[in-house]
């Protein structure tokens, strides 16, 4: 089947409708965000406000197309953090005296400066790769704070309409007819917006319902007989500045700008920051999802973070990558840059276009659309999030946005801070600081011993308790720790604990308030005669752990040791020295604990020759060949390997009544470890020429031999096998 190309002259099509879309919604946006920022006091500034916004916003759009990882993103100013800063902008210039040009300069520059310190933020963080740490902030606190710039936003749309912030004195305006009618039409055009955007869902039906309610509007002006100079002086128009039109920021505005309040400012700058990062973060996440490809996240930060310090250098807001734009793009099969470019287009033209035009808007949908922004902030963070989060975790959402409203966003945003951190400890140290557990029945040493002696940890190993500990350990976690100690110890259904083995291999780190913690650990050992064995503590913990004035020694409460198997093979040792003596007495002793008595174990026993060692023999060598095993009356040995960088690795370390090299005398195969010669031993040899010879001339003796062997490697598998459970846990 043949695919026909598209024509290239029609490829651009489906990009410029893209940039159409985006370019009205972002002018329309731009208008009503302007509106909000130079209100009030701050309405001479109308005019500059609508020429940075546009321009800032077109750069933003230019730069992210051209530079962005993903060839179809489209950036937009973004309203939360507008929202955040018309507040600041009217709390830094509310206080300034003289003319209105200071306060306009002044509010320019707060706006800039925010937008240059989220520039900068972005592309520090993208260039120093740390995009993912953001991540790390809670999702309920990120719904609270953008559940908060909803409301700001509400907040912003009621000073447009009626010049107070919400609140007592704005319900009495509210109930004044003059003000109503202000009020009422933005109410009406925020709802029928938000009602058509829920039904048809198409992106050109912001600016159907706007051109609609604007002729509506007209219409009615133009029945009632009242003249749009008229409409102005009730309010129904923004106050015509002394240009008339669209403005830029020029040199002199720097000389004009009150620098002590911008500095005033600063922590909301910073707030604007931290809530565009969040807001940038989430977006791609959600285009991720949507375009079904990573992402480089880091990338795309330091690319909106020089679109921001550009659209920051002329005055305008931040903004970054658009979600429902950019998904567009992508299902209607715009993948080129086309997309992004034709945006910056759209918004110049309409610059161009503006002129005296933003003076004929009436204020109603400047204010209507400012209250639908803030509307849908709200329904997506603070209602929606009702179905997604458990309760408490929306309660929390809750209660950040209450503490906005009730106390300011910085007071909400320190709140929200607070709870970040409460949230994290308390669901951190709600995970098990216990990794494994087990006691010295279900976790032996690698010393093989008799049979005797390993029965007799089997009776007794459960006064044994090792705990594998995890994560990095604090205060709340550490009183976990105390209290499974504790519990422990009161257990009266167990044998008494008198070993107690605290690895630290899965330990990332200890904060020093946690050493309290092992401090009520050795006050409980030395109340009840434990001995307490750290194993694989890290240089930085152990000088934690010594500052806090625990000591270690082996003539101490608690001891260092390098890991588990020797702190458990010191705990044996020290358990075996009880065992009382079960006639269990050389090579003919071991055999008869190990297989019970036979009559001709002495037959056996005489077939097998001494082998004279000293400390330091090796009597296996890795490489040679198995031809023959060897029985350990009494003494000790270990099993070793050496790397080829010369390092070497104990295996395993046995003692009396132990087998060696069975398993290689029965595969055939080469040795593959060394045994060396701990200390002075009793050791006896059976060569493989000596077995085969009974297996012809008296296969009763050589049948008891391998009924021995076979024991033996059943004692071997079980220990292997608890050790896989172990792994498994």
């Amino acid at each position: 089947m043949t695919v026909l190309a598209q024509p290239r002259g029609r490829s651009w099509l489906p990009a410029a409708t893209i940039g159409l879309l985006a370019g009205v919604d972002n002018i329309a946006a731009s208008l009503a965000i302007a509106a909000l920022l130079f209100a009030g006091p701050l309405s001479a500034g109308l005019g500059v406000g609508v020429g940075i916004v546009l321009v800032g916003g077109a750069i933003l759009a230019l730069v992210v197309a051209l530079r962005s990882t993903l060839s179809n993103s489209v950036a937009l100013v973004q309203e939360s953090s507008v929202a955040i800063l018309a507040a600041a902008i009217i709390g830094a210039t509310a206080p300034l005296a003289g003319p209105a040009e200071v306060r306009v300069a002044t509010a320019v520059a707060v706006l800039g400066v925010s937008t240059l310190a989220t520039g900068a933020l972005f592309w520090i963080t993208g260039r120093l790769k740390l995009g993912g740490l953001a991540r790390f902030l809670p999702y309920p606190v990120v719904a609270g704070f953008l559940a908060g710039s909803g409301w700001l936003l509400v907040d912003g749309a009621a000073v447009m309409m009626t010049g107070s912030h919400i609140n007592l004195e704005m319900i009495e305006r509210a109930s004044q007819p003059a003000t109503a009618l202000l009020i009422v039409p933005a109410i009406l055009f925020a709802i029928s917006l938000q009602l058509a955007i829920d039904w048809l869902r198409h992106p050109a039906t912001i600016a159907v319902v706007m051109v609609a309610a604007a002729v509506a509007f007209f219409l009615v002006l133009a029945l009632s007989g009242m003249s749009i100079e008229e409409a102005r002086s009730f309010g129904y128009f923004p106050p015509l500045t002394a240009h008339g039109g669209v403005e830029f920021p020029t040199l002199d505005m720097l000389g004009r700008v009150d620098w002590q309040a911008v500095f005033l400012a600063a922590p909301t700058i910073i707030a604007v920051a931290a809530v565009s990062m969040v807001g940038l973060l989430l977006n791609l996440g959600g285009l991720e999802l949507a375009v079904r490809r990573d992402i480089d996240v880091n990338s795309e930060l330091k690319s909106t973070g020089i679109a921001n310090l550009l659209s920051g250098i002329v005055g305008g807001p931040s903004g970054y990558v658009g979600l429902g734009m950019t998904i567009l793009a992508e299902r209607t099969g715009v993948h080129g840059r086309g997309a992004g470019i034709a945006t910056a287009i759209a918004m110049m033209v309409g610059l161009v276009a503006a002129g005296s035009f933003i003076f004929q808007i009436p204020v109603f949908l400047a204010a209507g659309f400012v209250l639908f922004m803030g509307i849908g902030l709200l329904k997506e963070w603070l209602i929606a999030t009702r179905r997604e989060l458990p309760l408490g975790e929306w309660l929390i959402v809750l209660f950040i946005l209450a503490c906005i409203v009730l106390l300011g966003f910085l007071e909400g945003l320190a709140v929200g801070l607070l709870v970040s951190i409460a949230v994290f400890v308390f669901n951190y140290a709600r995970l098990p600081i216990v990794r494994v557990s087990a006691n010295g029945i279900e976790y032996r040493s690698s010393v093989d011993r008799s049979a005797s002696a390993t029965r007799f940890l089997g009776r007794h190993g459960e006064a044994i308790e090792i705990i594998q500990l995890q994560g990095y350990l604090f205060f709340g976690s550490a009183d976990g720790m105390v209290k499974y100690v504790q519990r422990r110890l009161a257990d009266t259904q167990r044998m008494p604990l008198r070993f107690l083995v605290l690895d630290f291999r899965h330990v990332t780190g200890l904060d020093s308030a946690a050493t309290s913690g092992f401090l009520k650990i050795r006050r409980l050992s030395e109340d009840h005669a434990v001995k307490v064995f750290l194993t694989h503590v890290p240089d930085d913990v152990r000088k934690i752990l010594e500052l806090a004035s625990i000591r270690f020694g082996d003539d101490g409460t608690m001891t260092l040791e390098t890991d588990i198997d020797h702190a458990l093979e010191h705990a044996e040792e020290a358990i075996l020295c009880e065992q009382e003596d079960d006639s269990e007495t050389g090579l003919l002793g071991h055999f008869n604990a190990l297989a019970g008595p036979h009559p001709r174990m002495g037959d056996l026993l005489s077939l097998m020759t001494r082998v004279p060692v000293e400390v330091g023999d090796r009597i296996i060598t890795a490489g040679d060949r198995a031809d023959d095993l060897f029985f350990i009356a009494h003494g000790r040995v270990r099993v070793q390997v050496t790397f080829p960088n010369g390092r070497k690795l104990r295996l395993r370390t046995m003692t009396d009544g132990s087998f060696v090299g069975e398993i290689g005398l029965y595969m055939r195969q080469e040795r593959t470890a060394d045994v060396i010669v701990e200390k002075a031993s009793e050791i006896f040899r059976l060569g493989a020429d000596d077995l085969a010879r009974l297996e012809t001339d008296d296969p009763e003796l050589a049948l008891l031999a391998h009924r021995l062997l076979a024991t033996n490697l059943c004692e071997k598998l079980s220990v292997a096998n608890q050790t896989i459970k172990r792994g498994e846990r």
